[in-house]
């Protein structure tokens, strides 16, 4: 197994929680932005925080595409680029296995 290879399994592994991450870290901070505007109630931003953290890739996902107040290509990107680029590196990382 070389190096590329080692290093391309290791951001496989590690991707998927730096996305998470992003994207529980952009939904908390947007449902707290929106209860200090007085755009979201006190129990709704509970609901939410509760549906990002406890289901965390569909909560944060769901909640960027469909609860937050950022623009809707925004979020989008957040959440197509980081399924995106996670799905890329596995093709990378399978084609690099088949081919050692």
């Amino acid at each position: 197994m070389g190096a590329v290879q080692v290093l391309m399994g290791l951001y496989a592994t590690v991707l998927p929680f730096a996305v998470l991450a992003a994207w529980m870290a952009v939904a908390l901070w947007d449902v707290s932005r929106r209860v200090q505007a007085a755009e979201l109630g006190r129990g709704a931003a509970v609901g939410w925080a509760g549906v990002v953290l406890v289901v965390p890739v569909v909560g944060a996902a769901g909640y960027l595409l469909a609860g937050a107040s950022l623009p809707r290509w925004l979020a989008a990107t957040y959440v197509g680029g980081g399924l995106l680029a996670w799905l890329l590196v596995l093709a990378v990382t399978a084609g690099l296995g088949a081919a050692g």
